[in-house]
């Protein structure tokens, strides 16, 4: 830190000496210039001729020292009680592009003013100041609440709901207030999560806010007040939501502590609520032992009378320190008023001593249960001095004991206590820790769980009680003891130790309730902000008291007026269902409908308001059989339907949309021909996949989709890495694109790739490699993307290179790669909201083709081929600008090792084609240019054994197996190379064959067949391999296709598939027609869904049964008249 900020450091920072920020081309720190100011680039760290000023950088470190502590943070006044704080809200935790030790800290003051904590950091966690935010005109505010997302809600003394707009993390107080609509009665506490709010009325009723979006609440006003609320079962006097927008509630009448379940993000409301056993354990039953109390035979010690006696010896064990055991001399002073008193405390010295030595390694964990913990040398030893001087005063006051009269009951107890101190003097693992940390593993803490249940013991054993706590404590060689709680559970079932229930009954009347575990607990606040938990997977032990309702519940059962309405049900029944079993059901369908608003897209009108309802109709057994989706929307002054049936969708997916964040496109072959998909809009994210994930399963289901994918199944992905499969069928050949079904999977991959043998390999965004595993079980995915944007300047004679001075053809300032799209920083949103950015904006210098030290590319004018170096031609540049963000989710696939791949390939050979017990040759490229080879790919070990290195003369950047092990790849400089003599007993073949890539074009993937060779150059022209023959596997000549392709695939048929751009339109999936003997590189296109398609993947897409003598070709469908004219519309 900088001289100038140290000054305004607060006390709780340590510093260290000054010392100077040393340059490393200087000894003495300094750097010159001409003058001040001057650009940091023109300093210098050598003096020059021109150099006449001077400067260098002192630093100075700090430590913070007030962790684990309370540290007091000053009011808005001098005198805090001028003007006190009444609530305070922390949150902002999850707001991108700002720091990761951020925390949003506003609070209301007793006038009504709203602050906001400024320099909150981790190094600085209590801040620096305190700023005022104008609050919202003469409303006062009583209640304030932050989201994780930075959004604030508050409350007014008179009722009023206020939302904070404009919070962004340039602006992260907001510019003003929305005034929200009240519900039907008003608020008095509001809870703010990331896409929920939550609030709680004066008489008890909860309410839940819809359509909150927290992450764009900052720029929209919708999205930041939601759009209504909803009222919700139960009464509750507190609500708090915590991370992932889990909600926690104190409940009205009881008090108690509650937990909502069910919430998830396309639920955010939940389902009930379900009450948390959150006793507390209390300070009587965690420090003092009863079990010598509990072993007197008479309770004639404890009298009405003797209740002071009493409380004056549990007083005096307060002087007993809690750390080493230690008991006070005082305590045996023969200044006893009585003999009982006396008594009492030789009693009561025996059981706290015995205890503390027991209790001084031990803890009380979760639910009552004790945990023994191993303590350190220094001390065992302080305890091992505290018992020699126990026993040493022990000895002195049994020879007290000849003379004074005691009770035969005391006496014994004095005996069994002497004799637990040699017992425990003998058991030196008892108590010695230090060298039983390596027996047992070196763990710091050894657990033991005692049950408070245990039927099997009993006070009737004549060991006394005092010397049966320490031989339990003997079992296994750990510590351990029964609980007082057992052992007055224990008493109380042995009728002949009444006397002790007495006993126990006094002790009560002198200690107040607070001392003993009741369980009974009014909970007055609670906070979750900090909680993180999987709300799949609760922590064990939070709703154990529901066991105790549901033996409750079952109690209601014998209640009068239970058995009067299930006599009046069970007499209804017989009269209206029994007379009436033999007639035929009328009516055998049933029905469900979802409903929701969106906006939709019109041609003419734009984006209007309708209503979208989804009716799915099935039979009696739940089996669905039809369904329809229906949009209502305004067209003039006449409302017009838009009905679209369940069998017709042929694909439902999210797209990119311009003038829209969160917009679903639902496809049927006769939208896809016209390239008119329905369109909607809504207000989030969550609702958008919430609808896609409802239409999705209701197609799957009416079109009996199986799940997992058959293992001919097409494979593809969208621009947004989402995976979606489509069964092939026998007749794949014959369908037209249009008509083809996708589904969703779960999942996210960049690149995906198949085989018929059921493998299925992909990769992630960050070059993470994963398998399909084929089952139900949702595991862990993470993916980390980079955002791009482009900057685009001109060059002008007056001021050089600028954005100003540009022609009306030329480029936005800031753009896509294309130049076709303006964007700005600023706006540019993540892919959906389960991304988080992890990086702030700056300058990609690892752009295709090369930087200058800048990061610009050159080239004479847009659109041309960019480089790296100045000319004189050169008037326009660009440079690359990237942003970072990670995404979490989860998916069948499982990550295969840590090594990160630029591309896979598996063999297109189906399994029949293979010699018995071969394995599947996958061949891979690292992000370094080395070509692998994955050993021991098999269908029931589909990860695979281990990489084996194929050695090559330069760096690939793609690989493809085709049939007959045929290996082709492509090097990072654009060449072609085969592999020869591939063999399943020779894995990584010989030796590399450099075939030459299409003359003045460099190759940049290349997909192999049975017997064929696609390729795609840089520029995205296709070509095709002529004369490829198994005598001569690298073919003669490239023969050019048609341009506008983004990817290939080809399958075990040679059937080729590809992601083209045609018509405006980016990422089309085709099938290429007329591809015959005659002409191999066939004659059009048949294109299917249009726009977000960046990946496909036909490598397994052939019949299980066929075999080699019942293969056709394309001719031959063809001649028998199965593909349609329309195949041949669209010619190349």
């Amino acid at each position: 830190m900088v001289s100038s900020q140290v000054q305004r450091c607060v006390s709780q920072l340590n510093y260290n000496m000054w010392y100077k920020v040393k340059p490393t081309c200087t000894v003495t720190g300094w750097m010159y210039a001409f003058d001040f100011p001057w650009p940091a680039e023109k300093w210098y760290a050598e003096q020059r001729l021109k150099c006449f000023v001077r400067r260098r950088k002192w630093i100075r470190f700090r430590n913070y020292t007030a962790f684990n502590t309370w540290v007091k943070v000053p009011g808005i006044r001098e005198d805090g009680m001028e003007e006190p704080f009444i609530d305070i809200a922390v949150g902002g935790q999850e707001i991108s592009g700002i720091a990761s030790d951020y925390l949003a800290i506003w609070a209301v003051t007793i006038r009504g003013r709203v602050c906001y904590r400024e320099g909150i950091s981790q190094n600085n966690p209590e801040g620096s100041s305190w700023k005022e935010v104008l609050g919202p005109g003469d409303s006062e505010v009583n209640q304030i609440s932050v989201g994780p997302t930075g959004l604030v809600w508050a409350v007014t003394w008179n009722g009023k709901i206020l939302a904070r707009s404009g919070i962004t993390k340039d602006n992260i107080t907001g510019t003003g207030w929305y005034e929200v609509p009240s519900p039907e009665e008003k608020l008095y506490q509001i809870s703010v999560g990331s896409n929920a709010v939550w609030g709680v009325g004066l008489d008890g009723i909860v309410w839940f806010r819809k359509n909150v979006h927290g992450a764009m609440a900052g720029t929209q006003k919708e999205a930041c007040i939601g759009t209504g609320w909803v009222q919700m079962v139960g009464h509750m006097a507190l609500i708090n939501v915590g991370v992932s927008d889990q909600v926690f509630g104190i409940g009205k009448q009881d008090r108690k502590l509650y937990f909502r379940t069910g919430v998830t993000r396309v639920d955010l409301s939940g389902k009930v609520w379900q009450l948390i056993d959150a006793r507390i354990k209390t300070p009587f039953s965690n420090t003092y032992s009863m079990s010598s109390i509990s072993s007197i035979d008479s309770a004639s010690l404890v009298s009405s009378s003797s209740n002071q006696s009493l409380l004056k010896t549990f007083g005096s064990l307060q002087n007993v320190n809690d750390q080493t055991g230690c008991v006070s001399k005082s305590d045996f002073s023969d200044n006893a008023s009585d003999a009982e008193s006396r008594d009492l405390k030789i009693k009561s010295l025996a059981s706290v001593s015995l205890s503390s030595l027991i209790s001084r390694n031990t803890e009380v964990g979760d639910n009552g249960l004790e945990v023994f913990t191993h303590s350190t040398r220094q001390e065992q030893e302080a305890t091992d001095e505290q018992t020699l001087q126990i026993k040493e005063e022990v000895d002195i006051f049994s020879k007290r004991l000849s003379s004074t009269s005691l009770s035969s009951t005391v006496s014994e107890t004095m005996f069994n206590f002497c004799e637990a101190l040699q017992v425990n003097d003998r058991d030196s693992k008892v108590f010695t820790s230090c060298e039983e940390e390596e027996e047992f593993g070196g763990n710091t803490h050894e657990i033991l769980v005692h049950s408070c249940e245990d039927e099997n013991s009993s006070l009737q054993d004549s060991t006394p009680l005092s010397e049966k706590s320490v031989a339990d404590t003997r079992l296994g060689g750990v510590a351990s003891h029964r609980t007082t709680r057992q052992l007055r559970n224990e008493s109380e079932s042995q009728s002949c130790c009444s006397s002790v229930t007495s006993l126990e009954a006094d002790t009560r009347d002198v200690f107040p309730d607070a001392l003993w575990d009741t369980g009974a607990v009014e909970w007055m606040w609670v906070s979750a902000t900090g909680c993180e938990f999987e709300p799949k997977v609760l922590p064990s032990g939070w709703f154990s008291s529901g066991k105790k309702q549901k033996s409750n519940s079952a109690s209601v059962k014998h209640e009068a007026w239970y058995k009067e309405i299930s006599k009046r049900l069970r007499d209804r029944n017989i009269k209206q269902i029994v007379p009436y079993t033999d007639y035929k059901q009328a009516i055998e369908k049933s029905s469900w409908v979802k409903e929701a608003d969106f906006q939709l897209w019109d041609e003419r009108q734009g984006w209007v308001d309708c209503s979208v309802q989804l009716e799915l109709k099935g039979t009696s057994s739940c089996e669905m059989n039809d369904g329809t989706l229906t949009c209502t929307y305004k067209k003039g002054h006449n409302l017009k339907n838009l009905q679209l049936f369940i069998g017709e969708i042929t694909c439902v997916l999210r797209i990119n949309d311009v003038s829209r964040y969160s917009v679903l496109a639902i496809y049927t072959a006769k939208r896809t021909t016209t390239l008119t998909p329905l369109k909607l809009a809504a207000m989030s994210d969550a609702a958008v996949e919430e609808w896609v994930k409802a239409i999705s399963s209701a197609c799957c289901d009416l079109r009996s989709a199986r799940s997992p994918p058959p293992e001919n199944a097409c494979w593809a992905l969208t621009g947004r890495g989402d995976i979606f499969v489509h069964e092939m069928l026998p007749s794949i050949e014959t369908t037209l694109c249009k008509q083809m079904f996708w589904h969703r999977l779960d999942g996210h991959l960049h690149m995906v790739e198949s085989s018929n043998a059921g493998v299925v390999w992909g990769l992630g965004y960050n070059n993470t490699a994963w398998f399909f595993t084929g089952s139900e079980e949702q595991l862990k995915m993470t993916d980390v993307r980079e955002i791009y944007i482009y900057e685009n300047q001109r060059w002008n004679p007056l001021t050089g290179y600028s954005h100003n001075y540009r022609i009306p053809t030329d480029r936005p300032s800031w753009s896509d790669r294309s130049g076709r799209q303006e964007l700005a920083k600023e706006t540019i949103k993540t892919p959906s909201i389960h991304w988080q950015w992890i990086s702030e904006w700056g300058i990609d210098y690892s752009t295709p083709g090369g930087t200058d030290d800048m990061g610009w590319q050159y080239a004479p004018d847009f659109p041309r081929i960019f480089h790296k170096k100045k000319c004189m031609s050169d008037y326009v540049r660009r440079r690359r600008w990237v942003r970072k963000c990670k995404l979490i989710t989860s998916g069948p696939w499982k990550e295969v090792g840590t090594l990160p791949l630029l591309g896979l390939s598996l063999q297109v050979d189906p399994p029949q084609w293979l010699p018995k017990n071969s394995c599947i040759a996958l061949w891979a490229v690292d992000l370094n240019g080395n070509v692998l080879c994955r050993l021991g790919v098999t269908k029931d070990c589909p990860q695979g054994a281990s990489w084996v290195h194929v050695p090559a003369d330069q760096p690939f950047s793609c690989i493809s197996v085709g049939g007959s092990y045929r290996v082709w790849g492509v090097a990072k400089d654009g060449s072609t190379f085969l592999r020869n003599e591939v063999m399943p007993d020779e894995p990584t073949g010989t030796c590399w064959f450099q075939v030459a890539p299409p003359s003045g074009h460099k190759a940049n993937y290349v997909s192999v067949g049975q017997t064929s060779v696609w390729l795609v150059d840089t520029l995205g022209n296709l070509y095709f391999r002529k004369d490829v023959m198994p005598i001569f596997p690298e073919g003669t000549a490239w023969l050019y296709v048609c341009a506008g392709i983004r990817h290939v695939s080809v399958g075990p048929l040679d059937q080729v598939w590809a992601i083209a751009d045609m018509e405006n339109v980016t990422g089309a999936i085709c099938r290429r027609v007329g591809i015959t003997s005659e002409t191999p590189r066939g004659t059009g296109w048949d294109v299917g869904i249009r726009g977000g398609w960046s990946y496909i993947s036909v490598r397994g897409c052939i019949d299980a049964d066929i075999t080699d003598d019942i293969m056709e070709s394309d001719a031959q469908v063809t001649s028998r008249g199965l593909l349609s004219n329309e195949c041949n519309q669209a010619v190349c």
